[in-house]
């Protein structure tokens, strides 16, 4: 029997001229001094590895003004870990550590599985962007640039790597001081300055990520072969170092085409309902989704200059429990339009006794349903419009777009009615009704891009703010007098913005720093999590949660 041994990767030590090495040495010094005056704010991303840790001496032995970071994933290694500390002393540096929330982690777990990255590409992406991409994006939040250990030789996705690129997705200058270093030129560097080694480099790690993504490799492999090493593919990377230039396109460019369809889809469906039905109203909440519907609602009735006066009232179930900033912003946009609204309230439906609570902090998000149904037969509504979409919830995916109500509002999905080639029935006896969703067929993504197309305003706490909350359950809960501390809380000041706005008792926030419709573009373009999904407390109770209120009358 003959016994193999494999040689696994090693440093490489070829001897390098002396004179050769100097000059690049002084050449690098040059970059990292000309980034550090041309900046007010400059940030290094180091991962600890051979690369990173050339520039962080750099950095150290320039006395450049760069802050240095690492993203604590939450799976390094325990090596990585001391070697963060060990770097901060020899250097006398503190290295900050920027780690995902336990919100996003939970939520990724939730959908995956602990390591369900193992399992299919689009896991590993989503785990990598709530990990690293989102993590990273906080970190350089305010920054003018960034520095990155990437060399033109480490991949093919690397090749055409420059000095200085248009991080355009940031809005800011990223840098590649060593994009034209060899590997031999790297480790010349380490021994010839003693510059401190991560210990996974000597136990055949060529590169270094995550513990359960990264393995040693072999001499003979390339020196990524290490990371994600399930995956049969020439590029290994993580999202972090995208092309700005493909991550500006798929991430913030506006499809104007296509918005251009779902709006002129939308606008049709509403005519439809003006056209067939004969009391219809529109449900206006003063949220996102109610401000699209509601714009595209001007733009369906609107005719030259003269002044838009929509044939159906605004409608708007308020369980007593809302967001002041929202209804402030309701209040307001009927103001200035001119619109009708008819407000149904939860309270007056506790009063009459036909909603029942425990106690007053019960969610009455429920409670809805029941006061719908009232405000429906009390002005004999024979459709009402509303803002739901296919992509936030199954029991949504399920619906119509005309969605047909008997005479107690319930939804059967067995008695829905056929809509080919967009033909759509309204017809319903007396007592009956129609739910109709224009825009069923919208994402989340495209009502934001929409959003920032129209230069739509929309409540300020759709946008980053500070909020006293308390994490459970993988969800932020927002301390207030309807959800306050339970004895035992520890509750933190974040920054958040909310994804979609119901009653406080069953609406949670989450992490964020985005100010613009373009930063929530981006946010959204990375998120894995759907929104009801991220932030609604009533539908983790179970996956049926939102079909059997929609049964029992729910919108």
């Amino acid at each position: 029997m003959i016994e193999q041994t494999i040689q696994l990767w090693r440093s490489p030590g070829q001897l390098i001229d002396e004179t050769a090495l100097k000059q690049k040495i002084e050449t690098l010094h040059v970059r990292i001094r000309q980034i550090s005056k041309s900046h007010g704010t400059v940030r290094f991303a180091t991962s600890l590895a051979a690369e990173d840790m050339v520039l962080m001496d750099a950095i150290a032995s320039t006395h450049s003004n760069i802050a240095i970071f690492t993203l604590d994933t939450g799976r390094l290694h325990a090596e990585t870990l001391q070697m963060i500390e060990q770097a901060e002393s020899h250097y006398g540096i503190s290295i900050h550590r920027e780690s995902p929330t336990p919100v996003e982690v939970a939520a990724f777990i939730e959908q995956y599985g602990l390591n369900g990255f193992y399992e299919t590409e689009d896991a590993k992406k989503a785990c990598c962007s709530v990990r690293k991409i989102v993590p990273l994006n906080r970190a350089l939040a305010g920054a003018d640039a960034w520095l990155t250990g990437q060399r033109r030789e480490q991949a093919v996705t690397r090749g055409a790597l420059d000095f200085v690129e248009a991080d355009s997705a940031r809005d800011m200058t990223k840098y590649n001081p060593l994009y034209d270093w060899s590997e031999n030129e790297i480790w010349a560097y380490i021994r010839a300055r003693a510059v401190p080694v991560h210990p996974l480099h000597t136990q055949g790690y060529a590169s270094i990520g995550c513990e359960p993504c990264t393995r040693a490799i072999r001499a003979d492999e390339d020196v990524r072969a290490g990371r994600w090493w399930w995956l049969q593919k020439e590029s290994k990377e993580c999202g972090l170092h995208v092309a700005p230039a493909r991550q500006e396109e798929s991430v913030s460019m506006l499809q104007n085409d296509y918005l251009d369809w779902l709006e002129a889809e939308s606008i049709y469906i509403i005519r439809e309902v003006v056209g067939q039905c004969a009391n219809p109203a529109m449900l206006f909440s003063g949220g996102k989704d109610s401000i699209v519907m509601f714009h595209l609602a001007r733009k369906a009735f609107r005719f030259g200059t003269r002044a838009i006066k929509l044939p159906f009232p605004l409608v708007h179930i308020d369980t007593g429990h809302n967001y002041a900033e929202v209804i402030r912003f309701r209040d307001e946009i009927v103001a200035r339009t001119g619109s009708r609204l008819i407000v149904g309230h939860v309270e007056d439906s506790i009063l009459k006794g036909t909603v029942k609570l425990r106690k007053p902090t019960d969610s009455r998000n429920a409670a809805q349903a029941t006061t719908l149904l009232e405000t429906i037969a009390e002005y004999r509504f024979d459709a009402l419009m509303g803002g739901a979409r296919r992509d936030e919830e199954k029991a949504r995916a399920k619906e119509r777009i005309f969605s047909f109500r008997d005479e107690f509002g319930q939804w059967d999905p067995k008695a829905q009615r056929p809509e080919l080639w967009r033909l759509y029935n309204a017809r319903v006896s007396p007592g009956e009704n129609m739910r109709v969703f224009p825009i069923s067929n919208w994402t989340e993504l495209d009502i934001w891009q929409y959003i920032a197309r129209e230069k739509l305003e929309l409540p300020s706490i759709y946008y980053t703010h500070k909020r006293e909350v308390v994490q459970k359950n993988g969800l932020l809960v927002p301390v207030t007098d309807i959800t306050p501390k339970a004895p035992g809380d520890l509750s933190e000041m974040l920054d958040v913005r909310f994804r979609t706005v119901g009653d406080i008792s069953c609406t949670c926030p989450v992490a964020s720093t985005a100010i613009t419709p373009e930063d929530i573009i981006r946010e959204t373009a990375l998120s894995q999590i759907t929104e009801r999904g991220a932030t609604r407390m009533d539908d983790q109770t179970s996956e049926a949660s939102m079909e059997r209120r929609k049964k029992e009358g729910y919108f």
